[in-house]
């Protein structure tokens, strides 16, 4: 009978979490001599700021740093599970003690539109530091208001050398394996499997510290404790980013067989259905567009059913979508018509809006439901402008 040696504690993730800047593996952007963090640490936290990044990419272990470098008291809140009248209470602690307080949320996007309007003011005076951390697009995720009164930070996931080195850490901390030893071939599985997460990557490690019986982690080992779908997306971020392409090119190509292979092949390794649903609504609107105008609602319904469900019944709505955009008409007219006119809006001067059509004053401006048809002759571009044609309709397209 084989006993454990290993008590019930924490995490080998919290056990070597890092101690100081230093220590902090990963996001060269922003921790370099010259990024943005290495700026916000030297400072003292003098401004709010969402960490953005994919799970596993240290934005809990940056925040916890802040708190243990700032001088400041630090609350911890749950976007997931907070209430008003907790946000309420931490920004009047906040106000008590003259803005030396740091609010932490994690998962911040899970807040209502009315929770985050409770943070405008205190952010807009200076009452309050807000720390937020989310996996969800911050410029989606986030009222317009909120998003302005915060600099946002996008983490990236871990490469294949940022993980090797969190491995070293593990086997080199005294609170972490020290006399265990890891093959090469199993440190290449533990980073295949990990997909840029270190979080991951640690809990695999420690799986397998746990059931070795003479200290010697291989292939073998981490074969064990994972499970072949750990294995199949791979530890490069690139190797995720190549299905979704190869899915997105298989939709557009009109391919249905292709397109559902590289969805099961996304899906299958573990790839968040919810992230796979993101790309299935841009593939909508960019290869199909007004083509066929249902396209968009079947890819957003995917989407909401993909929330909703999870995995594995996530797999269903999503194959439903993928073969409904396979087998629509194409068109790019969409992405082609804004392109255009974003690039005249960077790259020319900004040309004043027409007064007629301003929104106080407005002289001359004719109402079209006064019209026949609701039609009048009038400009609305700018005049320099005024024979520009950014929409160009094909022969594919379906307007009505």
């Amino acid at each position: 009978m084989q006993i454990s040696i290993f008590k019930e504690e924490q995490p080998l993730a919290y056990k070597i979490r890092p101690s100081s800047v230093e220590d902090l593996i990963g996001q060269e952007h922003l921790l370099g001599k010259n990024g943005v963090l290495t700026s916000y640490f030297k400072n003292n936290v003098s401004y709010s700021i969402i960490l953005w990044g994919p799970p596993g990419c240290g934005k809990t272990s940056i925040a916890f740093l802040v708190q243990a470098n700032s001088g400041k008291e630090f609350i911890y809140l749950s976007g997931a599970s907070t209430s008003v009248a907790e946000l309420r209470d931490a920004i009047n602690k906040s106000k008590l003690l003259f803005g030396r307080v740091i609010l932490f949320i994690d998962e911040i996007h899970r807040l209502a539109k009315n929770q985050q309007d409770v943070l405008l003011e205190p952010l807009e005076s200076g009452h309050l530091i807000l720390i937020g951390t989310t996996t969800e697009n911050p410029h989606v995720s986030l009222t317009r208001a909120l998003h302005s009164r915060v600099k946002v930070l996008e983490l990236k996931p871990h490469t294949e050398d940022d993980l090797k080195k969190l491995i070293d850490r593990a086997l080199s901390y005294p609170n972490g394996f020290p006399k265990h030893k890891v093959t090469e071939g199993a440190i290449k599985l533990l980073v295949l499997s990990a997909s840029g997460d270190a979080r991951k990557l640690l809990f695999n490690l420690e799986e397998a510290a746990k059931v070795t019986e003479d200290f010697l982690i291989n292939e073998d080992v981490v074969k064990n404790i994972l499970n072949n779908t750990q294995l199949q997306i791979g530890a490069d971020p690139e190797s995720h980013y190549n299905f979704i392409s190869a899915l997105q090119k298989s939709i557009r190509g009109s391919d249905p067989d292709a397109a559902l292979y590289w969805l099961g092949r996304l899906l299958s390794g573990g790839a968040d259905p919810v992230h796979v649903a993101r790309r299935i609504l841009v593939t909508a609107s960019e290869d199909i567009g007004l083509a066929d105008n249902n396209a968009l609602t079947v890819a957003v319904n995917a989407y909401q059913a993909a929330q909703f469900l999870g995995m594995p019944e996530a797999r269903i709505p999503l194959a439903q979508a993928v073969i409904y955009l396979s087998c629509a008409p194409k068109s790019n007219t969409t992405i082609v018509s804004i392109d255009k006119a974003m690039r005249d809006a960077s790259e020319l001067i900004p040309y004043s809006v027409p007064i007629h059509i301003r929104n106080v004053g407005g002289e001359g401006y004719k109402y079209p439901h006064s019209y026949k048809g609701a039609k009048v002759k009038q400009d609305y571009l700018p005049k320099e402008l005024v024979d520009k044609k950014y929409f160009q309709p094909n022969e594919r397209d379906r307007i009505v």
